[in-house]
């Protein structure tokens, strides 16, 4: 996700990246529009290295996310994530630590345009039928499951559903020629409704991302979705 962020970050020219993070290319060097960056370990490490950005962007695992998001809280950045798998208990201590920090985050399962849509198509359609089933396909570096985007989807539906329908099951599936598909079914007695979205390049995750990091400091404590930017 950071090469195509990079490129996209790239055409746009009130976004500069000032620093980069990954442990896994410590060291290294990252071509960007405002030359070469060194790559570092720790945000801690970094911040000791270049000036403070008004915005974290954090595409990394949970863990990783998790600590991201209170060093950002901490210091009074804004802060723009993609990372899924966060546990409640986390997503309670990030809310607390952003509300005491006067900074503001969004922390999305989703940032494609298309994936935002399906989910508030799939909450409309909730109240109108008695059966619903999620099933989602990833990558297989993907290392939760279910994801946060059918997780999103289920949370909005049930909010919105139908009294007959009481319980909507995910079915995760990991193949290697995938990169983000999710298909939503909902039924009566003879009829089937399906809601469907396929992210087939990451490219496509791009302008809700450069959405978010224009937005985020608009947004009063944290969001859990870019849908408020898309439809304010």
């Amino acid at each position: 996700m950071g090469t195509e962020l990079r490129s996209a970050i790239s055409n746009e020219s009130d976004i500069h990246i000032t620093g980069v993070v990954s442990p896994e290319h410590v060291g290294s060097k990252c071509e960007t529009e405002n030359g070469e960056l060194e790559v570092f370990q720790s945000l801690e490490i970094l911040s000791e290295k270049c000036e403070k950005p008004d915005v974290v962007v954090d595409f990394t695992q949970a863990g990783a996310a998790y600590e991201n998001s209170l060093f950002s809280a901490k210091n009074g950045i804004d802060f723009v994530s993609g990372t899924t798998g966060l546990s409640i208990e986390q997503k309670e201590n990030i809310i607390s630590e952003f509300e005491k920090s006067g900074t503001n985050a969004i922390i999305a399962s989703n940032f494609s345009v298309g994936a935002v849509l399906m989910m508030r198509f799939a909450e409309q359609a909730s109240s109108h039928f008695s059966h619903a089933e999620i099933v989602e396909i990833h990558h297989t570096q993907k290392l939760d499951a279910p994801s946060g985007t059918a997780i999103t989807t289920k949370d909005a539906m049930m909010g919105n559903a139908n009294p007959n329908l009481v319980e909507i099951p995910i079915h995760s599936v990991r193949l290697p020629g995938s990169i983000a598909h999710q298909q939503v079914y909902l039924s009566n007695l003879g009829e089937v409704l399906r809601i469907e979205h396929d992210a087939n390049d990451r490219r496509c995750f791009m302008p809700g991302i450069i959405l978010a990091i224009r937005k985020v400091n608009t947004v009063e404590g944290i969001s859990f979705s870019i849908e408020n930017l898309l439809f304010p």
